[in-house]
């Protein structure tokens, strides 16, 4: 686990911090994209060592991931992760999971939006000639990190060993361990609907306790609340991955970007498959009620060791 753990970018294991910023890049049509890249990479590892050193106290943090429309155009002469391949839309009744466009997605975390904001915009110019900035999210802590519908947000992420084994491949070629698959979803809360539930309705909803945060037994559960319809099982083993979650937006419009890492996007997929679909007895995940999903993109965030590959070149 050690040897694996070295491996990953630093952002990629790392708790949540109080800020971030989350950047997606459609690639430019061209035929020099695996020509620039190298340089561009080679950029981005610059400017984290640039701005951290104005602060070493906000650690922050650059992690980079690439679709499966991007890699066979960036990186031509490396195999592709075994399992990374187009996020496919979803639907179900009134609620819908989109498939959106997204060739390069990178997360900048650290403990102060301003040099999350100069990081941005210096990675927005090392890409300009390869890519086109498509969006760009801040997210931040809120209270004591609960999304804006006032629940805390990632209570049952993994920690340790277990961490890294939920999070970072093992099983591909030698080129990709130490990688991790990246699900991005960025939701916009239905807030006044949201409001005019009671809190125990909410509390039901969520499958936890509003105030303290305490997860509703199973006997008082229900099937349909977020965190069983979200939970993954096999063999009665529950597979749990990394939410790097934070709300964004103000009073106008705000919402969640879900950001799940995982060591296979089965495990995510199967994840959102079980919240969007009505089982046998009608059930789904009611947070849909409150919540729509706006994008939907899978990336590949490779290791340290491939990224510092381009340093060379």
């Amino acid at each position: 686990m050690t040897a694996l753990c070295s491996l990953a970018q630093s952002g990629v294991l790392s708790n949540p911090t109080s800020h971030v910023e989350y950047l997606t890049f459609c690639l430019k049509q061209g035929s020099a994209l695996s020509d620039s890249i190298a340089d561009c990479i080679a950029a981005i590892s610059g400017i984290e060592k640039s701005i951290n050193h104005k602060d070493l106290t906000a650690g922050l943090s650059i992690s980079i991931g690439f679709s499966a429309n991007a890699w066979p155009q960036l990186f031509p002469e490396h195999p592709m992760p075994a399992e990374l391949h187009p996020f496919t839309a979803m639907s179900n009744g009134e609620r819908v999971f989109p498939a959106t466009a997204g060739d390069i997605f990178v997360m900048i975390k650290s403990e102060r939006i301003d040099l999350n904001f100069q990081a941005a915009k210096y990675i927005r110019n090392s890409l300009a000639d390869i890519a086109t900035l498509t969006e760009d999210i801040q997210g931040y802590k809120y209270l004591d990190n609960r999304d804006m519908i006032d629940f805390v947000d990632g209570t049952e992420n993994p920690d340790g060993d277990e961490r890294v084994e939920a999070v970072l491949v093992a099983n591909d070629i030698e080129l990709h361990q130490g990688g991790s698959y990246l699900h991005v979803q960025r939701y916009i809360d239905r807030q006044g609907l949201w409001d005019k539930q009671t809190t125990e309705y909410q509390e039901q909803v969520v499958g936890r306790t509003k105030m303290d945060n305490v997860e509703l037994s199973d006997d008082v559960k229900p099937a349909w609340a977020h965190n069983a319809k979200s939970k993954v099982e096999i063999n009665g083993e529950e597979i749990k991955m990394l939410r790097q979650n934070r709300p964004y937006g103000n009073a106008m419009e705000h919402g969640t970007m879900f950001v799940g890492f995982a060591a296979t996007p089965s495990i995510i997929n199967t994840s959102l498959s079980q919240m969007i679909n009505a089982d046998a007895d009608g059930h789904y995940d009611r947070l849909l009620d409150f919540v729509e999903a706006k994008t939907g993109c899978l990336f590949f965030m490779p290791s340290k060791a491939f990224l510092e590959q381009f340093d060379d070149e």
